[in-house]
Parts: C-alpha cells; structure tokens; sequence
C-alpha cells in the first residue's frame, strides 16, 4: 500500500477505534448526548433543553472529529517517515510507530472534542440564563 494511502488508513483506523471506547459501545451520538446531559444537570439549567443542547453538541463533534481525522493523518505520517529515516527498511516497524502514534493522537483528539463541546454548551447556556 502507498504511504499516503496507508497514512489515511491508519488514521482512519486509530479514530474509529478511539471514538468505540470514548462511547462504551453506544453512538458518538449518545456520547453527545450525554455530554449535553452532563451541562444540564451541572446547574439551574432545563432539562426540556436537552435536545437543544445535544443537537447543538452533535453539529460541534462532528466538525471537531472531521478536523481530527486530518490532524491524525499527519502525525501518523510524520511518524512513518520519522522511523524510516531512523531506520531504513523496516517497513513494518514504520507501520507500527505510525499505528501508535495515530492511537495516541486519535485518543488525545476525542478527549479534546468532547472537552471543547462540554464548554461550548456551557457558554451556550450561561448567555441564555
């Protein structure tokens, strides 16, 4: 497979496999929810606005996780090329520390997502109050 195909792949991979255990075997979408939730029940705020909140967090996620994607790809790249100039050859050990490294990111992307949506529902709703 070509690097630039395989980068995509991995980042692909490694974001798909992140989002699985940020949302426990539920959607991205219930994950959103719950996050909305989380804002609601954190104050004085209204529980007939969740699904206010949740599709306001849902539009935010996903544009986070589309900018991640591309984030990922790049380090899984720079990662590649980094173990192949260290060591010449070894394709498999450049997969390999593409793979880490797009996992590590990929984890580090989803926590900053929902994060960033958390605060964002936040600000939200304290210029409604």
């Amino acid at each position: 497979m070509e690097p630039a195909r395989l980068e995509e792949t991995l980042a692909q991979d490694a974001l798909g496999e992140a989002l699985h255990r940020r949302c426990l075997g539920g959607s991205w979408r219930g994950l959103v929810r719950g996050l909305a939730w989380r804002v609601v029940s954190a104050g004085d705020r209204n529980p007939r606005a969740i699904d206010v909140l949740a599709e306001a967090g849902e539009k935010l996620f996903a544009s986070l996780i589309d900018d991640a994607l591309w984030e990922i790809e790049r380090v899984a790249a720079g990662s590649y090329r980094d173990f192949l100039e260290a060591c010449p050859g070894d394709e498999d050990g450049a997969v390999t520390a593409a793979r880490l490294d797009a996992r590590e990111e990929s984890a580090q992307r989803i926590d900053a997502a929902c994060d960033r949506v958390v605060e964002a529902l936040l600000t939200a709703t304290r210029r409604a109050a």
